[in-house]
């Protein structure tokens, strides 16, 4: 099990509205699936977690190791926990802003351009 110890800072625009608290997760790295494909297949997940050592409580971050973009979706979807964007120390892990899910058409110049469809009121 690796872990890395969690600063109660954040270093995102907004700092104040941008603090982890357990069970959040943060990203230290990304990878694509080929060199031709530009979106990012998989992702270094880490998870904010209290662990007990030699009779104390420390809150550090567990590494979760490499999941795929679909975990992410999952995380975002199905829990109420955040993903924060971060990076990796020796011994620490900085976190940055909030990670968001969005959707789009997978071909830039599509016929049916998300932006121009119509809601629900038509």
């Amino acid at each position: 099990m690796s872990y890395k110890y969690y600063e109660e800072k954040s270093h995102a625009k907004n700092a104040t509205s941008n603090i982890p608290v357990l069970g959040d997760f943060c990203v230290t790295g990304a990878e694509h699936e080929s060199s031709t494909d530009h979106c990012f297949s998989s992702f270094h997940l880490w998870k904010l977690e209290e662990v007990p050592y030699e009779g104390k409580i420390y809150t550090l971050w567990k590494d979760k190791g490499w999941v795929s973009s679909t975990e992410i979706l999952n995380i975002r979807s199905r829990t109420l926990h955040e993903i924060y964007s971060a990076k990796e120390n020796e011994d620490t892990i900085n976190t940055g802003e909030k990670i968001e899910v969005e959707f789009r058409v997978s071909h830039n110049s599509s016929y049916f351009d998300l932006s121009k469809m119509p809601g629900k009121s038509v």
